[in-house]
């Protein structure tokens, strides 16, 4: 009994020796099946433009000798020039001689790729196996902005590498790059005058500035002088503005009688030209606003439709409804109705592009002071909400929320859209 035991566990024991060897040599021939890489380095860099930079294609053999090396490489040339190409030490490393079968540069390769060839072999009949710089090439960023592909592939007729037998190799890992150029943050000054509508200079003007686009809503106050009708502003290239974007300039006559609301989209010549510079401003005779302004604690928000009545206190042109929304939302107003008393406007939201906080209205209508009038407000996202029951003062009158319901169908009394409504020209 103990003697057929015993040859158990011993044939056990072989057993799982062999199991051992077994998985051993597989381990083994599976590391031995991987093949040499060919991979552009860095992988992936950012540049801004006017920039030059360079690049590395890196060959590592893992263990098989190589002889040759060659590649076609493809790029972007609607963002990068290639204005250099030069040979690396990779198999030249141990000191052998080397000669190169190619070393073209295309920047018009097609409209809109360029291509850098490049070949090279050892004057030796024995192979390297330690890794190295096969070539560097040097770029100049000549894009505004984008991601360049850096792209390897072998010429179709020869392969990228080549053994000590001369036989193309096979079961190359080829490791594509990438560059990206972007704005890197610059000063973007802001200047210009203001005036009054007979041309004279309004001295000493308040001057607000915002930017209109989603996400940002940043608001400065430019540099104003008591004895000039100068005003500038510092602002920084990608961190407060890029091409694109919507600035809004509030400017103000020292008295306040006077004003004037301008927008303006900043484009990519602004951007490189450093500013937005001589933007005049002409004031005109202020028009009545309807202005809830931002309540103090507009929580909590939803989205919703609103229903109620404006009076206002003064006459008030409008064509147009700005909606506050809650910090770092897209709080706006997606439809409204204003009418009663001969008017009937109405506005709908077009989707988050451009000035998206601002509605025009279908025509201009005039509110007359101590004339009722209704709105139905439908809003999205998060906007502020002033919890006030009954009537609330605003700058041009008086606002009543009689009925909210919430997305969830819920119904509330004395929740009011903060809104603005004034008169732009278009």
């Amino acid at each position: 009994m103990n003697k057929v035991l015993t040859t158990a566990i011993g044939t056990g024991i072989i057993a799982l020796f062999i199991f051992a060897q077994i998985g051993f040599a597989a381990l083994n021939a599976s590391e031995s099946q991987a093949g040499p890489v060919v991979r552009v380095e860095p992988a992936y860099q950012t540049v801004s433009k006017g920039e030059n930079f360079t690049v590395s294609v890196y060959i590592d053999p893992e263990g098989t000798e190589i002889l040759g090396a060659s590649y076609h490489l493809y790029f972007n040339n609607t963002l990068l020039n290639a204005t250099a190409q030069a040979k690396g030490p990779f198999l030249s490393q141990d000191g052998a001689s080397t000669m190169e079968i190619a070393n073209e540069i295309n920047n018009t390769f097609n409209s809109t790729h360029g291509q850098l060839k490049y070949g090279e072999m050892r004057l030796d009949t024995t192979g390297i196996t330690e890794p190295g710089i096969l070539a560097t090439i040097t770029f100049h960023a000549i894009g505004d902005h984008g991601i360049s592909e850096l792209r390897l592939e072998d010429d179709g007729v020869v392969d990228f590498l080549t053994d000590s037998g001369g036989n193309p190799v096979s079961n190359v890992t080829v490791n594509h790059g990438n560059i990206e150029i972007v704005q890197l943050p610059s000063p973007f000054l802001v200047s210009g005058y203001a005036f009054y509508d007979n041309g004279s200079e309004c001295n000493h003007p308040s001057v607000n500035i915002t930017n209109l686009n989603t996400g940002k809503e940043k608001e400065w106050q430019a540099e104003t002088n008591a004895s000039f009708n100068y005003y500038q502003l510092t602002l920084t290239t990608s961190t407060d503005i890029i091409a694109g974007e919507v600035l809004q300039f509030n400017v103000t006559s020292p008295d306040g009688k006077l004003s004037n609301i301008t927008n303006y989209m900043v484009t990519q010549n602004d951007i490189n030209n450093g500013g937005l510079f001589n933007f005049n401003i002409t004031l005109e005779a202020k028009l009545g606003i309807f202005d809830t302004e931002a309540p103090s604690n507009p929580y909590p928000s939803i989205m919703g439709v609103h229903n109620g009545t404006i009076i206002p206190d003064q006459e008030i042109e409008a064509n147009r409804i700005y909606t506050y929304a809650c910090p770092g939302t897209g709080g706006h107003t997606e439809y409204v109705r204003i009418w009663g008393n001969s008017v009937n406007a109405h506005a709908n939201w077009s989707g988050y592009s451009d000035d998206w906080h601002n509605l025009t209205f279908n025509t201009t209508f005039t509110l007359e002071p101590g004339v009722e009038y209704n709105y139905t407000i439908r809003t999205g996202s998060y906007p502020q909400i002033i919890h006030h029951p009954g009537e609330y003062n605003a700058t041009g009158g008086k606002i009543i929320c009689d009925e909210f319901t919430d997305a969830n169908g819920k119904k509330y009394r004395g929740w009011i859209p903060a809104i603005k409504l004034w008169w732009e020209e278009e």
